[in-house]
């Protein structure tokens, strides 16, 4: 069916998104008493940070001091102990204020209004934004963005520690920092998110925190991969200053003090090159023990040491490796765990998709999936048919094949049985009627 042009034109206006409004045009709306809708729409976002931080800039000279502040008075008046309380709503507050200065009030609750925005965001370029506006408007708003900082917790953490290199918002973020305990290094880190934690070890290279260098160096040897990373970044951003812990600390895992000539960046990779033979170490020495009991049969104990492996390192360079006995597991499992024999044989795929085994854990996979038809009274070739062609060699998918083979033949022959029978039946049955219908004369004749 053919749609006409104008219908297309109208659904296309009324669903199409390009009519709303700009982050500009909903600032411009903001007023006393009729501020409630434009007010809501953006606060609640999303905007693009680029937007809502180029309106900020427009917004920051706005409305004069005096006014700004007379404001805030009256909102604070309003509010009671409830303003300085941590979880106060501003926008809520400003856009229930019945009077006020025009632009002081289209300042003050735009600002408000971004900073909730950029607070639903969440991310650091969007936290990075917010902090950048403590010092507008004289600083009247500090508060405000305080509050957001404490509502994003450890996300606002790098940001912070970063804003910490900016004159004018150095004290602003060293006092934030130490209202949400997280001023030490030490504390800082103190996160089960290993993207807040890598992002505070950045901050902290990045601004040369030489305070925080210990809690660096922690980290360089970490299990977790995206840690290790970020803190190995770090810790060769500090160069020349981190030199001396550096020396130290290869001197402590060598025994001896490296040559006076090596660059802080020479120590520093020695470092990470003796902690990952270490941390490898114990990973190498399961693995090889692995190997040796797959070699002995014992696959349940292989694969034991091959998980442990693999929970700490999914991407093992022997991976490969440890796929057969994976499938020599699953093969011992299938007649008393056929759960645990398919993710043993899944396992293998995983580890050495193009390996010796995988043809074979693949046709015992289709084998199964045909075994479990038959027990649900349905006979389908398929599965066992596609098991021959991955593993020519099959015994179970013959077999089967074979027993389907028979009850097919047993089937044609009861068939033919049973139409031989219905022919002789049918037949009698009409000797039978021809018989009735001879007259009797001539049958005694």
């Amino acid at each position: 069916m053919r749609t006409c042009p104008w219908v297309v034109l109208v659904l296309v206006l009324v669903v199409s998104p390009a009519h709303a409004e700009s982050v500009g045009d909903l600032v411009a709306k903001l007023a006393p008493g009729t501020s409630q809708a434009a007010a809501t729409t953006l606060a609640a976002g999303p905007f693009a940070v680029e937007q809502l931080g180029a309106e900020l800039d427009l917004l920051a000279p706005v409305g004069e001091l005096p006014k700004i502040a007379e404001t805030l008075q009256a909102l604070q008046k309003a509010a009671g102990a409830k303003y300085w309380v941590d979880d106060y709503d501003l926008v809520a507050g400003l856009v229930a204020l019945p009077t006020g200065d025009a632009d002081a009030y289209r300042t003050l609750l735009g600002t408000a209004c971004i900073l909730q925005a950029l607070a639903k965001d969440g991310h650091k370029e969007a936290v990075v934004r917010m902090i950048q506006v403590a010092p507008d408007h004289g600083g009247m708003l500090r508060f405000e963005v305080v509050r957001r900082m404490k509502a994003l917790g450890e996300r606002a953490v790098a940001p912070l520690i970063l804003a910490r290199a900016d004159k004018r918002l150095r004290g602003f973020a060293w006092s934030t920092l130490d209202a949400m305990n997280k001023k030490i290094p030490g504390d800082a880190v103190q996160t089960k998110s290993n993207d807040v934690l890598s992002a505070i070890l950045l901050a902290y290279g990045t601004t040369k925190d030489m305070d925080a260098l210990g809690v660096v160096m922690s980290f360089v040897g970490s299990e977790r991969d995206e840690v290790r990373s970020a803190a190995r970044q770090a810790a060769l951003a500090y160069g020349d200053l981190a030199l001396p812990r550096l020396r130290e600390t290869l001197g402590n895992i060598l025994g001896a003090p490296p040559p006076n000539d090596w660059t802080a960046e020479r120590v520093a990779r020695a470092i990470f090159d003796a902690l990952d033979k270490q941390r490898l170490a114990e990973i190498d020495a399961l693995v090889d023990d692995g190997l040796a009991q797959s070699e002995h049969g014992a696959f349940d104990e292989a694969v034991k040491r091959f998980d442990k492996v693999l929970a700490r390192m999914p991407f093992h360079a022997r991976r490969t490796m440890m796929a057969p006995a994976y499938a020599r597991l699953a093969l011992s499992l299938e007649d008393t765990d056929r759960a645990a024999a398919r993710t043993a044989f899944r396992k293998s795929l995983d580890l050495d998709p193009n390996g010796t085994h995988a043809g074979e854990a693949r046709a015992e996979l289709a084998v199964m999936d045909g075994q479990d038809l038959m027990a649900r009274g349905i006979e389908d070739r398929e599965p066992f048919d596609r098991a021959l062609t991955l593993d020519p060699g099959n015994p179970k998918a013959r077999a089967a094949l074979d027993r389907l083979n028979g009850a097919g033949h047993d089937r044609e022959s009861r068939q033919r049985s049973w139409a031989w029978a219905a022919a002789a039946g049918a037949a009698f049955i009409v000797l039978l009627v021809l018989f009735a219908r001879i007259p009797r004369r001539r049958r005694r004749a």
